[in-house]
């Protein structure tokens, strides 16, 4: 599995939003992830990447590709 299938994945296993979630979508507008959802998606992918995260990293997304662009450029 690639790295935006993986990341789609844990989102859709993390949050409850139901529809369609892309790479374009916007995290707050589109997803609803308040900061709660947003430690949840951050545990996840440290368990699944076996990484260490640095919270201020994920404090400026906007849209699931800043999540793989931050990890493919800090972690990965």
């Amino acid at each position: 599995m690639n790295l935006e299938r993986k990341i789609l994945s844990i989102i859709k296993a993390n949050i409850e939003y139901k529809g369609e979630i892309t790479l374009d979508s916007n995290l707050i507008q589109d997803l609803d992830i308040d900061s709660f959802n947003m430690l949840m998606l951050i545990n996840a992918i440290e368990d699944e990447f076996s990484i260490q995260v640095d919270e201020a990293d994920f404090e400026k997304l906007k849209i699931v590709s800043d999540i793989i662009e931050v990890l493919k450029s800090k972690y990965l």
